[in-house]
């Protein structure tokens, strides 16, 4: 009785490390170059001029 309550436990957290969006495997998110910009310019990292300038180097 006692394993089969260890087991659903078991169960329970794969199940919900798997669906939390937690890396298990070490898969990398990747962004195109223009939301890195996007949020950059969000961030505030950057200005509007730089922004733009950026924005029209990649779409060259």
């Amino acid at each position: 009785m006692m394993i089969f309550v260890w087991l659903l436990i078991g169960l329970a957290l794969y199940y919900f490390i798997k669906n939390s969006g937690i890396s298990v495997n070490n898969e990398k998110v990747r962004f195109t170059p223009e939301e890195i910009l996007k949020e950059r310019y969000a961030k505030g990292e950057i200005d509007e001029a730089t922004f733009e300038r950026m924005l029209q180097n990649l779409n060259r």
